[in-house]
C-alpha cells in the first residue's frame, strides 16, 4: 500500500494516489518477485525434503485415517454422531 499512499512530503516520492504510478509498479513487482521468490525456494525445500523422507501418506493410509494409521487411534468415535 505504500505503492498507493505514498505522500512527497514524508516519504520523498509520491504514490499513485498523487499520480506516480512509476513508483506504485515497482512496488508492484517487488511484490511479484519476492512471491515467486517464496514459491521457488518453497517448492525447492519440498522436492528435497520428499528425497530423504515421504512427505505424503498412501492412499490405504490415508482412507484408514491419518490418526489412526500413524498412532493407532481415532480421534472422534464417528458412531457417536
Amino acid at each position: 500500500l505504500l505503492g498507493v499512499f505514498a505522500s512527497e512530503a514524508i516519504n520523498g516520492q509520491s504514490g499513485l494516489l498523487e499520480g506516480n504510478s512509476a513508483f506504485f509498479f515497482k512496488e508492484v513487482i517487488a511484490v511479484v518477485i519476492g512471491a515467486a521468490y517464496a514459491f521457488l525456494f518453497t517448492y525447492l525445500m519440498l522436492v528435497v525434503i520428499n528425497k530423504i523422507t515421504k512427505v505424503k501418506v498412501s492412499e490405504e493410509e490415508e482412507a484408514m485415517g491419518l490418526d489412526y494409521s500413524l498412532h493407532g487411534e481415532n480421534a472422534y468415535d464417528s458412531g457417536a454422531l
